[in-house]
């Protein structure tokens, strides 16, 4: 047998839960106090949240198993064998449109949170401002992360992201004393009276009646695009070593390696979301903004260094989202061409610099990007995976082999994505 060669089940687990934890989780307070201000709201709130990440996971897998299934390892690849060549473009320009969308926005956020950071250090302004911050980051930072060869390498950055969203929930905890409101503090003096906590007491009917609201439809949208990574799986299954003693190139032998590293990956991430949505609501309750450390003083000395450990976070996130968008455009234009180190500088060059552009330009992505970014998580996470998968399991139930009961869930699952994506679109224009 040729020797186990490839990323580890440790390396490819950080690198999962990183793609997954960017700085969305710090949303999640927010979109409970979109419909309630009660923290007997939590429990169900974590009950969905759990249920969605079951959900995601499984669809993480699909790709994976249908990649071993067809021996594929692109979106392209594995929906052209099952779905057929002339609809092969469609996986790749959805994923494309999601990962460009996801960089845009990690750009923007950078530009907003460390400009500000630099301009209280007293930075020169052609650093502190906005645009030279994006500039400074975009070819000193962010181009030599998504120029490196392979996604192990990102391990370190990765552990660098993860611990920086760790520490922000442990942060939170430790500072729910201080900010709870039930004794004046000079931290919760110094936080705008419209951020304060507001809480209301629980509803008559126990605390699944806090779901009793349409507004819950908010929570269930943040959700659907909550848990998405699974442009990077058919990447990560390739880049997966094999157990010990098989051969490398006997990918159907890595899948229950890979379930496993999804099992973790998707656990870790809904455990630390969990957290942060259950400390920063039950904190703020219905004062949580939409991006929970606004909630914390700005003399805060650790809500500053978790504000630091969130722009590291996004910095660690965007080599991963990057890769998922360069293969994504190599499947639609060069697909024999990925390997050329000359063109993929060339295209790495190319789509860092109209990233850039576009996030000096814009400073809010608005409703369209919004209504994109539901409609686009919805058909990567949950009906594309469910489709390819299908169409395996039906060709295997035709040959008499099992298949038949779990056909039947991704037909569910399908249905599932299209009814979020549509919540998504409703929930975004009726805010």
């Amino acid at each position: 047998a040729e020797p186990s060669t490839g990323a580890t089940v440790g390396a490819t687990v950080v690198n999962l839960v990183k793609a997954i934890v960017g700085s969305g989780v710090l949303s999640l307070p927010a979109a409970v106090a979109a419909y309630s201000s009660s923290r007997a709201a939590i429990g169900p709130a974590v009950l969905l949240l759990s249920l969605a990440a079951g959900l995601s996971a499984y669809c993480f897998a699909l790709v994976a198993r249908t990649c071993a299934a067809t021996g594929s390892d692109s979106w392209a690849g594995a929906w052209e064998k099952t779905m057929g060549k002339r609809t092969a473009w469609l996986p790749s320009t959805l994923i494309v449109l999601k990962c460009f969308v996801a960089c845009l926005a990690y750009t923007m956020v950078i530009g907003d949170a460390f400009s500000s950071i630099f301009g209280a250090a007293g930075a020169p302004a052609a650093l502190s401002s906005r645009t030279g911050t994006i500039l400074a980051f975009a070819a000193c930072v962010l181009l030599p992360l998504s120029l490196l060869p392979s996604l192990d390498m990102l391990k370190y950055t990765s552990f660098l992201g993860v611990g920086g969203l760790v520490y922000t929930a442990v942060f939170m905890a430790m500072r729910a004393g201080a900010y709870s409101g039930d004794a004046p503090t000079a931290l919760l003096g110094a936080v705008p009276a419209h951020l304060r906590p507001s809480m209301a007491a629980a509803p008559a009917g126990g605390a699944l009646a806090t779901l009793a609201t349409p507004k819950v439809f908010v929570l269930v949208s943040v959700l659907a695009t909550a848990f998405t990574a699974h442009y990077s799986a058919p990447r990560m299954f390739a880049e997966l070593a094999p157990p010990a003693g098989e051969a490398s190139g006997k990918a159907v032998a890595k899948v229950p390696r890979f379930c496993l590293v999804t099992g973790l990956g998707f656990g870790l991430s809904a455990l630390l979301c969990a957290a942060v949505l259950s400390v920063g609501f039950g904190t703020f309750g219905g004062a949580c903004s939409g991006l929970i450390l606004n909630n914390y003083a700005s003399t805060d000395p650790l809500a500053q260094l978790s504000r630091l450990a969130v722009g590291a976070s996004i910095v660690c996130t965007y080599p991963i989202a990057f890769t998922g968008l360069r293969d994504g455009v190599f499947s639609l234009a060069a697909p024999d061409k990925a390997s050329d180190p000359k063109l993929r500088l060339a295209l790495t060059l190319g789509l860092i610099s109209f990233i850039t552009l576009c996030g000096i330009l814009l400073t809010d992505l608005g409703i369209v990007a919004a209504v994109s970014g539901a409609v686009l998580a919805s058909a990567v996470v949950y009906i594309l995976p469910s489709i390819m998968w299908a169409r395996v399991l039906a060709a295997r139930v035709r040959a008499g082999t099992r298949g038949t009961k779990e056909l039947y869930a991704c037909r569910a699952v399908q249905v599932l994505g299209v009814i979020f994506g549509l919540v998504g679109v409703k929930v975004t224009l009726g805010g």
